[in-house]
């Protein structure tokens, strides 16, 4: 897995309701917990963005289940204490989508630990939670990755997800209301790693696009309800381990863009790939790479500085004994598509994820950060892409 250590701590007590770090085997048991994913949305329908952490859990190092922590915004800038919802053990990523058509952000999350994909539909009787999980199965297989779309026509969004372990991408379709069926495995050119959902060819379908361990992106285009033609790989960087699909240069087009994770040995700070698309719908330009910080993970994408232009924010987990740290690649507004040089901001315990939204209610986005952590970086209301430094919360 791509983890740095989680922080330890003694026995648990007002330490791990803090988010303390630390250790004390001579009092017991040993835990350790790490945000390893983020997302900002409108969880309770009150007009504020909320913040969601995924949080792995370990005991004396053995993975046990993680929780969703999710802190609801009350008023501008303030925020109810986090209310927690289980998930797998070792929850790699998440995905907030309206499975059910009732207008209400439903969880999917990939549990690497478990070989499973947690479902929970929003809760209609208390808004901004969840009902008890459905499970999906993924035996043999290590889910790191998911997204969620309507791949066969039903008009029902599926769970696709990215499991390591084969070759292939795994499709759930979903049968009524939240129940799925059983996986559809679809080719791809290597291990999954990332996967997205998105029309890429414009011809009205849902594509899938998976980043693998062979250093590529493979894009599926749907060619009809439900089928797809074979993948064709883009290379990226080394370990695309994250993986966006929007229009960074404002053609009308989809692009693709992937944090890279790096060697296993030997890394290097090409962190970020960018392939715009080409001529042809639902091809691609060869990738332009940009330098970020060490083990890039996760990235997120929107306007910081109100040019009406995409930037990008990459999350670095940084090399062992490091911080890591979180690079601000602005887009350079005389040539579209193009990013200038990152702007890095060192992190706390090694950035997992980042999601870009106003937190505070001042129209400047912020920086939530998957830090340890959960973190905030707010923006400066004078000063275009300047941050503060991460504000904590516990989760």
């Amino acid at each position: 897995m791509r983890r740095p250590t989680l922080l330890l701590l003694g026995s648990l007590g007002l330490a791990a309701l803090m988010g303390c770090s630390g250790s004390d085997s001579s009092s017991g048991p040993t835990y350790g917990y790490l945000v390893n994913g983020i997302a900002v949305a409108d969880l309770d329908g009150n007009g504020l963005p909320d913040i969601l952490g995924l949080v792995s859990n370990s005991v004396d190092g053995s993975p046990t289940p993680g929780y969703l922590s999710t802190r609801l915004q009350t008023s501008a800038g303030a925020f109810a204490l986090p209310t927690r919802f289980g998930v797998g053990a070792t929850p790699a990523n998440f995905v907030l989508a309206d499975l059910n058509g009732d207008g209400r952000l439903d969880l999917v999350v990939a549990n690497a630990s478990d070989a499973s994909v947690t479902v929970r539909l929003a809760d209609p009787a208390h808004p901004g939670a969840f009902l008890p999980a459905t499970v999906l199965s993924t035996p043999g297989r290590t889910p790191l990755d998911v997204a969620v779309g309507d791949l066969n026509g039903d008009g029902l969004p599926d769970v696709a997800v990215a499991a390591s372990g084969a070759n292939s991408v795994l499709v759930f379709d979903q049968t009524t209301g939240g129940a799925f069926a059983a996986p559809v495995a679809i080719a791809v050119g290597g291990d999954p790693q990332a996967v997205a959902v998105g029309d890429l060819d414009g011809n009205g379908l849902p594509d899938l696009a998976v980043a693998t361990s062979s250093n590529a992106v493979s894009v599926l285009l749907q060619t009809s309800a439900g089928t797809f033609a074979p993948a064709v790989d883009y290379a990226t960087g080394v370990n695309p381990s994250a993986l966006k699909v929007v229009d960074l240069n404002g053609d009308g087009k989809l692009d693709l863009l992937t944090a890279n994770y790096g060697a296993t040995a030997g890394p290097n700070t090409l962190g970020l790939s960018v392939l715009l698309q080409g001529a042809t719908a639902g091809t691609f330009q060869a990738a332009t790479t940009y330098a970020t910080d060490y083990r890039s993970a996760a990235l997120a994408v929107g306007d910081l500085d109100g040019d009406g232009r995409l930037d990008v924010v990459v999350a670095n987990a940084g090399l062992p004994g490091f911080p890591g740290s979180v690079s601000v690649l602005r887009q350079d507004p005389a040539n579209p598509g193009n990013l200038l040089p990152a702007s890095n901001l060192l992190g706390l315990w090694g950035p997992l994820g980042v999601a870009i939204a106003d937190m505070d209610g001042d129209g400047h986005p912020d920086l939530v950060v998957a830090d340890g952590d959960i973190t905030v970086r707010y923006q400066s209301a004078t000063t275009p892409l300047t941050f503060g430094p991460p504000q904590a919360f516990y989760n």
